[in-house]
């Protein structure tokens, strides 16, 4: 027996229009679409983000296949096959290894050592909702708000039905005696990246993305007032606070009033000239890096709102760096792309020393903008259509990129911002 909880099947189509987003695209869905990259292997390791895009992909191919018949299994999006019910849609998802030619069920699910329980207020995108005794199980996708009472799932249910994306109640759950599981071989940073950006004209904007799963959450927001200068590199501090440089070399700062339903800023603070920076970035940590025609500097922040007073040191690390684009993946760590489509990371310890790994030696050359909230997550945007992807480098500080995997697409369109830059340490 299976309980069916049945509420309103919604889709997902609000989507909001270019002149709310402030780019060029016509529309940009909420949830941007199925990924191509596809990092994991089966029983291995697996984000959150890639575990929401196969069940998207599952259930945007397949109609009405539901089948507790293994000899009925379909295609996941990397060709393994797995049962069309509720079990299997969920082994799909965490692209689990089979028991002797079968997946799981709902009874077994939890019994092989790689799982763990959570209370259903805790459950995290990915997650799963089971229901042993009476037999189904979906998969977690979000809240639909900040009160926890109902959420977004994804199932297979019943025969004769296609699977679907639906909104169920948190407390019918509860009364029904489902529970929360997650998986243990999920990895992945938590928390989210705040965006700040600039559009052509000198408008601001600010978007969020939720670094678990690679999905823009908020905005974009743009502003309707102006900076005043044409910007040429900028560098988040905080949650409200951004430095912006001009094409004519000069350093303002940029204290954000609100960027909630709409983002209004104060009239930018002049810091002061010589600032003919290419790149900026901060480490969340108290430096601010910089780079003007190869030569990369390291400055003192005393102040969360700093005036020129508070920016000091002005150390030379050393010339040679010619980047394309430049981010900080933690304190005294940076990131950068060449021209030649190297990804690159340092690690910065003063001036003259330093060390350079290379963690890709091409194809990089398209990204114009990267930006990094922390926990190992980074995001790169690409001029040519406006998409932005995600990444995830399990170990920022270890000098490889044998732990770097591509984990979606954000939006394949849409981002026409000339520079972004994150808030640096808001990922875990």
């Amino acid at each position: 027996m299976r309980i069916s909880l049945r509420r309103p099947v919604t889709v997902l189509t609000g989507a909001l229009t270019a002149s709310v987003l402030g780019l060029t695209a016509a529309v940009v869905s909420e949830v941007a679409a199925p990924s191509t990259a596809y990092a994991s292997s089966v029983g291995g390791a697996i984000s959150r983000a890639e575990i929401l895009n196969r069940a998207e992909w599952w259930i945007d191919t397949y109609g009405a296949i539901y089948s507790q018949d293994q000899a009925d299994a379909k295609a996941s999006v990397t060709g393994e096959k797995y049962r069309p019910d509720c079990s299997g849609f969920v082994s799909m998802a965490w692209r689990l290894p089979k028991d002797g030619g079968w997946d799981r069920n709902t009874r077994n699910l939890t019994s092989y050592g790689d799982t763990a329980g959570v209370s259903l207020d805790d459950l995290k995108p990915g997650d799963a909702i089971l229901d042993s005794v009476d037999g189904h199980v979906a998969l977690f996708h979000k809240w639909t708000d900040s009160s926890k009472t109902n959420m977004w799932v994804y199932e297979e249910y019943s025969t004769g039905d296609p699977g679907r994306h639906v909104v169920k109640s948190k407390s019918d759950y509860a009364d029904s005696g489902y529970r929360g599981i997650s998986y243990d071989e999920v990895v992945g940073s938590t928390g989210s990246a705040s965006v700040y950006g600039t559009m052509s004209d000198g408008r601001l904007t600010y978007t969020r993305i939720d670094t678990e799963t690679g999905r823009r959450s908020h905005g974009a927001v743009v502003s309707t007032a102006k900076l005043g200068f044409t910007p040429k590199a900028m560098a988040t501090l905080n949650f409200n606070t951004v430095l912006v440089t001009s094409t004519a070399g000069q350093l303002y700062r940029v204290d954000v009033i609100t960027n909630n339903d709409s983002l209004r800023f104060e009239t930018p603070v002049h810091l002061g000239g010589g600032w003919t920076h290419d790149l900026l970035t901060y480490d969340g940590s108290g430096h601010l890096y910089g780079i003007a025609d190869g030569t990369l500097r390291r400055y003192n922040i005393g102040a969360a709102k700093p005036n020129a007073s508070h920016i000091t040191g002005n150390t030379m690390i050393d010339t040679g760096f010619a980047l394309r684009t430049l981010t900080s993946t933690g304190p005294d760590w940076l990131l950068g792309t060449t021209s030649a489509g190297e990804l690159l990371s340092y690690r910065i310890r003063g001036a003259g020393d330093w060390s350079r790994y290379e963690l890709r030696s091409s194809t990089w050359q398209t990204m114009d903008n990267l930006i990094a909230p922390g926990g190992g997550a980074f995001y790169g945007h690409r001029a040519d259509g406006g998409s932005v992807h995600a990444y995830l480098d399990t170990l920022p500080d270890n000098g490889t990129g044998a732990d770097l995997t591509g984990t979606g697409t954000v939006d394949a369109s849409g981002w026409t911002q000339t520079l972004l830059s994150a808030q640096p340490r808001t990922a875990q």
